[in-house]
């Protein structure tokens, strides 16, 4: 009859409730993928706070090298500069259109440089669908860098002892 199965569900559904069997499981099933994506994410960004210090290494040293080159016109300055942090950071500034660097010749003859690569992400590659983009796969690092050039007139001093040291040299001074 109906009234011994509604007895027999809610014992059962009673008896579930109180159970403690598998609950390490099922917390297990439930916070590992918590864990994993906030491990994927750690990850990613110790990745990409390494690629910012290599992009301001990089892009300093190319600052550096485009300041102390002879150019004053603003495309060999841009050469120069994308020549070095080419160099540098050969991973970088190939096929991503992202992966931008820019110098320039401000006054003062202060070469300015500001750059911004594009990081890949583990968490967007490998935890999210591909069907569907939630997030951008790429986290954009950005640097930049003055370097004051150097004055290329240079005024020198000269100091003469006239005193009684240098008596006897001073023909020879003059």
């Amino acid at each position: 009859d109906m009234k011994s199965i509604t007895r027999a569900a809610a014992r059962l559904l009673s008896g579930f409730a109180r159970s403690q069997r598998g609950n390490v499981a099922l917390i297990a099933g439930i916070a590992l993928p918590v864990l994993l994506m906030i491990s994927a994410g750690a990850i990613d960004l110790h990745h990409a706070a390494k690629v910012k210090s290599e992009l301001q290494d990089a892009l300093d040293a190319a600052t550096l090298a485009a300041a102390r080159s002879n150019y004053t016109a603003a495309g060999d300055i841009q050469r120069v500069g994308m020549a070095s942090i080419r160099a540098n950071m050969p991973q970088y500034f190939k096929d991503n259109p992202g992966d931008v660097a820019t110098f320039t010749l401000g006054s003062r003859y202060q070469v300015q440089a500001t750059a911004t690569v594009q990081v890949k992400t583990i968490i967007a590659n490998v935890f999210l669908p591909p069907y569907g983009k939630l997030f951008d796969d790429y986290l954009p690092m950005t640097a930049s860098s003055d370097v004051l050039r150097a004055s290329r007139n240079v005024e020198v001093a000269m100091a003469l002892d006239i005193t009684g040291s240098m008596d006897g040299y001073m023909n020879d001074l003059k």
